[in-house]
């Protein structure tokens, strides 16, 4: 029987916010619309495990989304990156082969090395049913040929966990997970820019006649436990993004009380006026709310549970929450939230970019409302 998460007392948390602060925040600052210095990566990572981040031990999810949601506060792209590379460890240790796992995971975890998710191609969004990356067997190879699209990390990528309609010896196709170590088995990237956190990579991934061992195809074919790990590393990965946009959300409203209580107009501060009283309520009261979906998704992803309806909510929710609020935040800054000079329209954009990784909302609607009423608008 669970006896609940362990969650993060408060003295370390705020240890972890002044570290944070004092480290890290300025590196955010300076790479908003620039790449992570992927070289100083190691020295980032050790700098966060020594404030507390939880980088290389995994603690219990909810204490994880509780210091990610720090960083995400100062530096979203960053806990991003690290987000998509640790998912990529848990299921290489999860069903790697023992090789892999020991040469792998270690690495990814201090930042050495750099992870990632594909699923998304050209033609194929959320329809995995329909997706197109074909891998056929040869000798002790898989052959793997195809596109991905809008994959966060893949252009600094040493690892990618990848979908593939995978043929089997019978002829029968199976969409199921390959890891792929690109050192071994080279795939060509290209970044692609986007609106919104920039230092994030997002790139397309291409796959010509890439030779994979078999023993990196996950999980026997059509075994329960295949499919299972791969809904929850997507259900994860949904928390997860929820979680980063909690963390630009937060930052905006503590933006915005700052701004209300110092600006002045018509003799007084304007957090005295009723009508920004009403949006600094709005805006801590749908925080919350986001918080207590994330954690509630998170810890039945970890007690193991088809999470499929909290995570869709959770995910859709909250980054919508996140728009909603740093447009909010904006208005209260009037024009200067509009300027360069004020971290709001980054923050703005970089919340606008959530809306749509990971699913869509609209996508993350239908699930949740198919899991309500039994019926599927999919077809």
């Amino acid at each position: 029987m669970t006896t609940g998460p362990v969650t993060v007392p408060d003295d370390r948390l705020a240890a972890l916010r002044k570290g944070l602060e004092e480290d890290i925040k300025p590196l955010g600052d300076r790479h908003t619309d620039d790449r992570l210095p992927l070289d100083r990566l190691p020295e980032i990572v050790k700098t966060l495990r020594g404030h507390g981040y939880p980088v290389e031990e995994l603690p219990d999810e909810v204490t994880c989304a509780l210091a990610s949601e720090e960083l995400a506060r100062v530096f979203p792209s960053l806990e991003g990156c690290l987000m998509i590379s640790s998912a990529c460890a848990r299921y290489i240790m999860a069903a790697g082969p023992p090789e892999l796992r020991e040469r792998a995971v270690p690495g990814l975890l201090r930042g050495e090395r750099i992870g990632c998710l594909a699923s998304t191609e050209p033609n194929h969004g959320s329809n995995n049913a329909a997706m197109e990356t074909l891998a056929v067997p040869h000798g002790d190879e898989y052959v793997v040929n195809g596109r991905k699209r809008w994959i966060s990390n893949a252009d600094t990528s040493d690892y990618a966990v990848v979908l593939c309609r995978v043929v089997e010896g019978n002829g029968k196709e199976e969409i199921r997970p390959i890891i792929v170590e690109r050192e071994q088995s080279p795939y060509r990237t290209r970044d692609l820019p986007k609106l919104g956190l920039t230092a994030f990579v997002t790139s397309e991934m291409v796959f010509e006649d890439c030779r994979v061992p078999r023993e990196n195809c996950v999980g026997p074919a059509g075994s329960l436990k295949n499919l299972q790990l791969i809904f929850r590393t997507l259900q994860w990965a949904r928390c997860r993004i929820a979680v980063v946009s909690l963390g630009i959300a937060r930052a905006a409203l503590e933006a915005s009380v700052a701004y209300a209580r110092n600006r002045r107009q018509f003799g007084r501060p304007i957090g005295e006026f009723q009508l920004i009283q009403d949006k600094i309520y709005t805006m801590a009261s749908e925080i919350d709310a986001s918080r207590l979906l994330i954690h509630r998704a998170l810890t039945s992803v970890e007690e193991g549970r088809r999470s499929d309806r909290e995570a869709s909510m959770a995910k859709a929710y909250a980054t919508e929450m996140a728009v909603r609020v740093a447009s909010e935040a904006i208005q209260i800054h009037g024009a200067n939230g509009l300027s360069p000079d004020y971290p709001l329209e980054r923050y703005f954009r970089d919340a606008r970019a959530l809306t749509i990784a990971e699913g869509t909302t609209e996508i993350h609607k239908l699930v949740v409302a198919r899991s309500i009423l039994g019926l599927t608008a999919f077809q």
